[in-house]
């Protein structure tokens, strides 16, 4: 068996992976692992990243190259929430800017360009990868190459899939799931706004891309039998045409190929990690999936990355300690804005997804805090 040493091995070569990995390289020795053996093609779910994101970026080094990317700047949000009629809020008026929706293939691509260029060795398509610790040291099994790092991080996503192994998972209460679509859209669509409807069944919303893309999604309860009615793409296209907010920017586009994915908030236990072990940390939606309705989890990708990297890099228990609590506050004000997101469409209150809600937000509180 082949074995190689590095300082830190990053386990997902996700954005928030590719992040840290490139503050990283500098001064460390750094691999990362990634179970898919390509990068896939076609438009990719998560695709908005705030203005607040821009210092990241530059910490990173891809500002510029970003601004190149054929991004498209947010729009004004138009929202059916809490009150049946229609609510605008321009994106000019945030503070760190309005934001973009990004071309998610492309940004992954600078950003793994960008980690390759700092220094870091990147090893895909290891499907199985196997972790245990000996001698004060983490070891890191696939194939036939063990790895071994006095630090591992898991960036493996939603799945926790190292963290999993440990013997830690994530609060998995809310069974929210987002069907959706990618639509062929005009080349001279003016209409640069993101529509969020809410009604009886859950959440939609629908936002132009880079591309001539548009996306549709639709958040409903996984054990709701609607969504298997809706995964003919002429039935999902028609259900959201019965509102006026979303038929407007849907008007004359065809129906597209149907995927889902879980979309419910999930956490990681932050004062846990340290229970399996001195140097493990996780990053991204390994430590905490954030509801699509916040549009934060691209941003907590790299914010947590930035995070990690100072505390890995100062290489103090209190610098880890910091960062720990620095999560635990994200985490209580993300809870803080969803409670009060889903408290808002009080005229849905007798609904089985708006009252599920509920309890599964005390769930996820006692769980980060337990």
């Amino acid at each position: 068996m082949v074995r190689q040493t590095f300082d830190v091995i990053v386990c997902g070569a996700g954005p928030a992976g590719l992040a840290l990995a490139t503050l990283l390289a500098p001064n460390r020795r750094v691999l990362l692992l990634e179970r898919r053996a390509s990068q896939g093609i076609g438009p990719r779910i998560g695709e908005s990243l705030p203005g607040a994101a821009a210092p990241l970026l530059h910490k990173l080094g891809v500002l510029e190259q970003f601004h190149r990317g054929g991004h498209r700047e947010r729009g004004p949000a138009i929202a059916v929430w809490d009150r049946e009629t229609p609510v605008w809020k321009d994106a000019i008026l945030d503070p760190n800017g309005p934001g973009w929706h990004l071309d998610r293939r492309g940004f992954e691509a600078m950003l793994r360009q960008r980690t390759l260029e700092s220094g870091a060795s990147l090893v895909d398509g290891c499907r199985h990868i196997r972790i245990e610790r000996q001698q004060g040291s983490w070891q890191l099994g696939t194939g036939d190459v063990q790895y071994g790092a006095p630090v591992v991080v898991d960036a493996t996503g939603r799945a926790s899939g190292i963290a999993r192994q440990l013997g830690l998972h994530q609060s998995t209460e809310d069974p929210l799931l987002c069907l959706y679509s990618f639509l062929d859209s005009h080349p001279d669509d003016p209409d640069c706004s993101m529509r969020i409807q809410a009604d009886e069944q859950g959440w939609w919303y629908t936002v132009p891309l880079p591309g001539d893309k548009r996306v549709l999604a639709y958040h409903l309860d996984s054990d709701n039998p609607l969504w298997r009615q809706l995964k003919r793409g002429a039935d999902f296209l028609a259900l959201a045409r019965q509102h006026p907010l979303l038929a407007e920017a849907l008007q004359g586009l065809a129906p597209a190929r149907m995927q889902c994915r879980p979309a419910g908030t999930a956490m990681l236990n932050v004062t846990a990690l340290e229970s399996v072990g001195d140097g493990f940390l996780a990053v991204g939606d390994a430590l905490f999936s954030f509801d699509p309705i916040s549009s934060q989890g691209l941003f907590h990708s790299l914010a947590s990355a930035a995070s990690a990297a100072n505390a890995i890099i100062a290489g103090s228990t209190d610098a880890l300690d910091r960062h720990r609590r620095e999560m635990q506050t994200v985490a209580a004000q993300y809870l803080f804005h969803w409670r009060g997101t889903y408290q808002g469409p009080a005229r849905f209150g007798r609904y089985p997804f708006w009252q599920r809600r509920q309890g599964f937000q005390a769930a996820a509180t006692q769980a980060l805090v337990s």
